[in-house]
Order: structure tokens, then C-alpha cells, then sequence
């Protein structure tokens, strides 16, 4: 039974997703000589068929790094990536292809996350989770939200306490709406912070922290890479694709600003972070 929420607005907290920590520089929207130079050469790289300077060029679309924001021209490129294996291509097309306004497919949103979900792209299981739980979308799956919130809770993804927090209030028997979810809290609940959110629990687990490169240093490396024209855009691993190997999704993947405040339900409120 669903609760009558007495006040209840669109809370369009602005969150970044990035695959690199939080010191990391992101790709976000940049017109100087320096971004507009980068730019002309990944659009060359990926006319070359390197299909790493098609995502990344595919991410200078979608934040106007160098070049006009353009949402269409984005979502060519990753899904051009996407075809080559690269799994945070295919977390971005489908990102795209939820949120846009002119581009909305959510079929498409759908086949393309459920492929990052499956090689544990982070991020891709809370989109799905959020889809499926929100009417606004047309394919509400409680059981499906619950699938995949459990499995960004069993990896410590960091908004599912906001997202816990909300069905608190807004389901009046939540451990039935969402079992898996809530299997997963029992054994190991969430604590109270002190302005009445919640937070992850101290596992004890030793963190590591990876400072990344400035973002000049990786552009520069990988256009080394892209000097000579290849004859396919597949990657060269032997017997496995980019997307079968972790590593090289990982690797790929460099930060960028994406904003989730699209995918907020009414009376959902997020914190501020970066990853």
C-alpha cells in the first residue's frame, strides 16, 4: 500500500556520475581554443575508426567540450563505442535514450543498460532500478526495481540510501514491495546520520584512493594511440571483447558531469556528490 505523501515537490538535486574518483576532472562544457583543438582531434581519431576517440567524442557532444552541446550527435558516437564493446557506451547511450526530450526511447534505454548492468557497469543498475520503479516511464516493474536496487546495494552504490529513504515514506510495507532489497538491509542496515538521512555502514574495508591524471595528460596519451587508421573499430583482445574485460571498461571510461535530475520521482531527494 502506497502512502499519501502530504508534501511532496521534484527535488532536481543536481548529480554527477563519473566511473574515476571525486578529485578526478570531468568532461564538462568548454568552448576555449585548448577543448575546441582536442576536439577536432578525436573527431579525426574516430574517422580513422578508433572507436575509444568515439566514445570519448561521443562524451565532448553530449557536455559541449569543445563543440555545441548536441544530444544527436552523442548518442551516435556511443552507440557506435557500444557496438565496439565499450560497456560505458552503452551505459551513456541508454542514459540518453531515458532522458531526452527529443530522443526518448525507453525500449532502447532499456536494452542498452540492461548490457551495462550485466558487466556491473556502476550507475546502470540504479538507472534501472529508478526506471522501473517510476510510473513516468510506462514500464513500471516493482519487481524489476527491486532486482536491480539490490544489486547496486550489494556493491555499496551511493544513492541508494537516498533511494531507501524515499520508499521508507513512501510505501507502507516497503520489505514487501522490495524482498531483495530489504533481505539485503536486514543483514546489514543502513545508519542514521544525524540530519535524518541515511548512510552506508562502516564495513571496516580498507579504501584505496586512486588519484587520476589531469585530463589534458589522458587526452594527449590516447591520441598517441589513434595516430594510425585501423581497418575495424572492434577492440584487440584476444577471444574476449572490451566488454567481456572489466579492465578495459574501466580504462575507457573517463569522467565526465552526467546529470540525473531527470530521473528523479517526486519526493526523492539526492545529495550532491562525485564520483
Amino acid at each position: 500500500m502506497v502512502k499519501r505523501l502530504t508534501t511532496i515537490g521534484i527535488l532536481a538535486t543536481v548529480l554527477q556520475f563519473a566511473a574515476l574518483p571525486a578529485a578526478a576532472e570531468k568532461i564538462d562544457e568548454c568552448n576555449s581554443g585548448t577543448c575546441i583543438n582536442y576536439f577536432n582531434q578525436y573527431k579525426k581519431a574516430a574517422k580513422r575508426g578508433h572507436s575509444l576517440a568515439m566514445l570519448t567524442l561521443g562524451q565532448f557532444y553530449h557536455h559541449g567540450y569543445g563543440t555545441p552541446k548536441n544530444e544527436k550527435m552523442a548518442l551516435k558516437f556511443f552507440k557506435k563505442a557500444a557496438r565496439a564493446g565499450y560497456t560505458s557506451a552503452q551505459f551513456k547511450a541508454g542514459y540518453i535514450y531515458l532522458t531526452s526530450k527529443e530522443l526518448q526511447d525507453i525500449d532502447d534505454a532499456q536494452a542498452y543498460l540492461e548490457k551495462a548492468a550485466k558487466y556491473e557497469y556502476d550507475g546502470a543498475d540504479f538507472l534501472l532500478g529508478m526506471m522501473y520503479m517510476d510510473e513516468k516511464y510506462g514500464v513500471q516493474d516493482l519487481a524489476k526495481a527491486d532486482s536491480h536496487f539490490a544489486e547496486s546495494y550489494q556493491r555499496k552504490y551511493e544513492q541508494i540510501p537516498n533511494v531507501v529513504k524515499f520508499i521508507n515514506a513512501k510505501y507502507e510495507t516497503p520489505e514487501k514491495a522490495f524482498p531483495k532489497l530489504y533481505s539485503l538491509l536486514n543483514q546489514k542496515p543502513l545508519v542514521a546520520t544525524e540530519d535524518g538521512g541515511l548512510a552506508w555502514y562502516d564495513d571496516d574495508v580498507e579504501v584505496i584512493t586512486i588519484t587520476s591524471p589531469p585530463l589534458q595528460t589522458t587526452f594527449n596519451k590516447q591520441l598517441v594511440t589513434f595516430r594510425k587508421a585501423i581497418k575495424s573499430t572492434g577492440t584487440r583482445f584476444r577471444g574476449k571483447t572490451c566488454a567481456e574485460r572489466l579492465t578495459c571498461m574501466q580504462r575507457a571510461d573517463i569522467a565526465d558531469s552526467t546529470d540525473f535530475r531527470h530521473l528523479f520521482l517526486e519526493g526523492f531527494s539526492g545529495n550532491n556528490y562525485a564520483r
